[in-house]
């Protein structure tokens, strides 16, 4: 099958929810995304010292609201204080840090697929993370991202309906480990994300990887995000097509908008 016929079926998702000029993992940008025609959203989520499972990519809020500190030091009261919209531009003064709950809420209308990348990922917030799903029947559009074996098991044995993305741990300037995805897979990971630097080789040894772990049975998705150098800054769109070429069933990318210009031309 040619690149051309399997670009359709690449899945685009927004990585951290980023749509163009918008705040990253909050409900504006979600709302972009949507309105973008993704297929699926990316989110990270974190836990507040008293529990409550919140939307942030880093372990502080430093970076993307007007506070500072740890994430699991603060309570829900004072991470909702937070502005997280203005260091993206004044218009999105008053963007609060959304709660997973919120998340649900605010895609219950939509058919989006929803993908969590759960931070440290205690055993309570697995827990709480499934129940507030099933809360909202959306067990059929949430996508878990497990980084261990333990924790995938735990989600599959707490609700079987959920699918998973296997995380696939390792050095993106190490070679990828076979052994460690079978294992994945063995375990029953519905899906696995290989880093973009294991899969854009010079050799023909990317490829291969990404064949290999195809015929377990497995689709491949990956990471191509400018912003931590997964792909080229300078050249997105030829890596974005090379990744497409390779036969990569899903992307997460700050560039949604371009990977939908590759994958669906209009």
């Amino acid at each position: 099958m040619t690149a051309t016929t399997e670009s359709e079926n690449v899945t685009v998702i927004a990585h951290r929810g980023l749509a163009p000029g918008l705040p990253e993992n909050t409900l504006a940008a979600f709302r972009g995304a949507i309105a973008l025609g993704v297929d699926a959203i990316e989110i990270d989520l974190r836990v507040t010292v008293d529990g409550h499972v919140v939307v942030m990519h880093d372990d502080t809020v430093d970076r993307t609201t007007d506070g500072s500190g740890r994430v699991a030091d603060l309570t829900l009261a004072e991470v909702k204080a937070l502005d997280a919209g203005r260091y993206a531009g004044p218009q999105f003064g008053g963007e609060r840090v959304p709660t997973y709950r919120e998340v649900l809420e605010t895609l219950q209308n939509s058919r989006i697929q929803l993908l969590l990348d759960i931070k440290d990922c205690p055993p309570d917030a697995i827990a709480a993370v499934v129940d507030c799903t099933a809360h909202y029947s959306a067990s059929h559009q949430v996508i878990v991202g497990p980084r261990t074996i333990a924790d995938l098991r735990a989600f599959k044995k707490l609700d079987p309906r959920l699918r998973a993305l296997a995380l696939i741990p390792g050095r993106q300037d190490e070679p990828a480990d076979l052994a460690v995805i079978t294992e994945f897979v063995d375990a029953g990971t519905d899906l696995v994300r290989l880093w973009p630097s294991w899969i854009l080789t010079d050799d023909r040894a990317g490829a291969h990887l990404v064949r290999t772990v195809r015929e377990l049975g497995t689709p491949v998705w990956t990471c191509a995000d400018t912003l931590y150098n997964d792909i080229r800054p300078d050249a997105p769109a030829d890596d974005l097509r090379r990744l497409v070429d390779a036969g990569i069933s899903g992307i997460m990318t700050n560039l949604p908008e371009l990977l939908l210009d590759i994958v669906r031309p209009h």
